[in-house]
């Protein structure tokens, strides 16, 4: 996509709720796609105008049954993703809080909650007849980037970090056509040169704040909870990278609060793997208080889908942040022991994610044991399924 697609010519090609693109640093606002402010250099987001009702369509499925709630609707490149099951969690995982539930991302066509933002991503790119789909990933997004890309005719090349360790995905990706380069290093690596080949036709659909349209549809898992649960959940626990699908919840449950479907944003929590971090750190700095920071480590995670350090783009957390501090929530981190015990008695009730998804129920007994929760449903998001992961270690 190119600088001088304008969200007015995004809207002519079939979006249908009108939007700016917003500098999240220096408030600048652009009707111009851009992937970075042009003023400062900060990373945009999405600023639609305020929802006054919002119309479901039945005879669509997933994020197109809230097709008046996305930036473009125009291609509908679908493998059949979202309207995930939202199950109890068994008694033995909740330290004795009733009422909490799993969004099983994991059972996305491609296994993880990517799908959502690559529905959209690949309908952006087709309505825009780009060439294709460039992607930095741990492993989720480029198995996600390549199924779409595939579905909607369009190439996809894909860029992993040789510690994302991510052979199962990257054997999926190929099996999709997709171009695989990995490139020594972690995911910021890989990000720096997904950057260098955005242009030229190419999309690129890294899922960091990067591109500031992708976020978007992770809006519809608010409005699926609340017709799940009736109401909006006291909080939601997500695992976080950088943390679009976080920001993409909150902002949703903002959109229903705004039509008068709920009365509250739930708390929103985000999780990381205390090896890495960053994001924790950063609120841990502004809102420490008697929290003990942990220690910061070079260690490698077994969480490998959130090891993002933001290395180079560290702006892109305060995005995350301030979608917390929306929700009244907070960031939390869990160490490597409890993700590894989470997500064998996952597996043990049934449920089999990766680690990465387990840090979610790791960090259960920090949410239970917070009084600004108590009353009301807590979801936990499962945001990648364990097929596609490496193999725990011997206990």
């Amino acid at each position: 996509m190119t600088s001088s697609e304008s969200g007015e010519d995004a809207r002519a090609k079939g979006g249908r709720r009108p939007y700016l693109f917003a500098c999240a640093q220096c408030q600048a606002t652009t009707a111009e796609f851009r992937y970075e402010c042009r003023l400062c250099g900060g990373p945009l987001v999405l600023q639609p105008e305020r929802l006054h009702d919002v119309r479901v369509e039945p005879s669509h499925r997933g994020i197109w049954r809230y097709r008046g709630i996305l930036p473009l609707t125009h291609s509908e490149v679908s493998l059949g993703e979202g309207d995930t099951p939202l199950v109890v969690l068994d008694s033995s995982l909740t330290h004795g809080r009733r009422e909490v539930y799993a969004k099983l991302e994991s059972l996305n066509p491609t296994l993880s909650f990517k799908d959502r933002a690559m529905a959209l991503g690949a309908s952006m790119a087709s309505d825009l007849g780009l060439r294709g789909l460039v992607v930095a990933s741990t492993g989720n997004a480029a198995v996600a980037a390549s199924a779409y890309a595939a579905a909607a005719g369009l190439e996809c090349s894909v860029i992993v970090g040789t510690e994302s360790n991510a052979t199962k995905k990257l054997d999926a990706c190929r099996s999709f056509g997709a171009i695989v380069e990995e490139v020594p290093g972690d995911y910021s690596a890989a990000y720096g040169i997904a950057r260098s080949r955005e242009n030229d036709g190419w999309m690129n659909v890294s899922t960091t704040y990067r591109n500031p349209l992708l976020a978007e549809a992770y809006r519809s898992i608010a409005f699926e909870l609340i017709d799940e649960l009736g109401d909006s959940p006291v909080a939601v626990i997500v695992p976080i990278g950088a943390g679009p699908l976080l920001r993409g919840i909150e902002r949703g449950f903002q959109d229903a609060v705004d039509v008068g479907i709920t009365r509250a944003i739930p708390k929103l929590v985000g999780v990381q793997a205390a090896r890495v971090a960053p994001i924790y750190h950063e609120w841990l700095r502004r809102h420490g208080g008697d929290m003990a920071p942990t220690p910061r480590t070079t260690d490698p995670t077994i969480a490998t889908a959130i090891a993002d350090r933001l290395t180079g783009y560290e702006s892109h957390g305060d995005v995350t942040i301030s979608a917390v501090e929306r929700s009244l929530g907070r960031i939390v981190a869990v160490g490597e022991e409890s993700i590894v015990d989470s997500t064998r008695r996952l597996a043990a009730v049934g449920m089999w994610v990766e680690p990465s998804a387990a840090t979610g129920v790791a960090a259960l007994p920090q949410v239970v044991d917070n009084e600004g929760v108590s009353g009301g449903p807590i979801v936990v998001m499962l945001t990648g399924h364990g097929a596609k992961a490496q193999p725990l270690p011997a206990s």
